[in-house]
């Protein structure tokens, strides 16, 4: 058998390289918008949607001594509710707060694990979507002003029943 000359050795790694390219472009979404025109948050955002899926919380992560029923925190006026998200052997979980509008929430967000970024909403009035690490965090939850004619203000934590029964659907 002949001996392999290193031009055929280069020429075959050329080959692997650029099959290599082929499939990470393919894999990760190669587009043709220009960088510029690209949202380099909009990007992270898909990119953590694709690889990284964390799971939702559930209620059992959940702990706290205000009402709690069906994924929905009910805080009174004026008051203030604290939820336990406990630890998890999952690495990376997450949660979405979604206010019952028109009642305005004030949230403090303090997440356990290190590093780690506390955040506070003076005033929840969209939906937002948080990161858990696996040593869970602290929510506190203040009722500013509750919807009419309620006497508290109501944010979900959890998909309701119905939303659920729809993310199970094939689309």
């Amino acid at each position: 058998m002949p001996e392999l000359k290193p031009i055929h050795a280069v020429l075959i790694l050329a080959i692997i390289a650029i099959v290599a390219l082929y499939v990470l472009g393919v894999g990760l979404g190669a587009t043709s918008d220009s960088p510029r025109a690209v949202d380099p948050s909009e990007v992270a955002g898909r990119m953590k949607e694709r690889f990284l899926k964390p799971r939702p919380v559930t209620a059992e992560d959940l702990a706290t001594a205000c009402p709690f029923e069906d994924g929905a925190l009910a805080v009174t006026r004026a008051a203030t509710c604290t939820v336990d998200v406990k630890e998890s052997d999952t690495r990376s979980r997450s949660i979405e707060l979604v206010p019952r509008l028109p009642s305005i929430l004030k949230v403090e967000w303090v997440p356990r694990g290190k590093p780690s970024v506390p955040a506070t909403f003076d005033t929840l009035d969209e939906a937002k979507e948080l990161d858990v690490t696996k040593e869970g965090a602290d929510l506190k939850v203040t009722c500013l002003f509750p919807a009419p004619p309620l006497p508290f203000c109501e944010l979900r934590l959890l998909p309701s029943a119905a939303s659920r029964a729809d993310a199970g659907r094939p689309q």
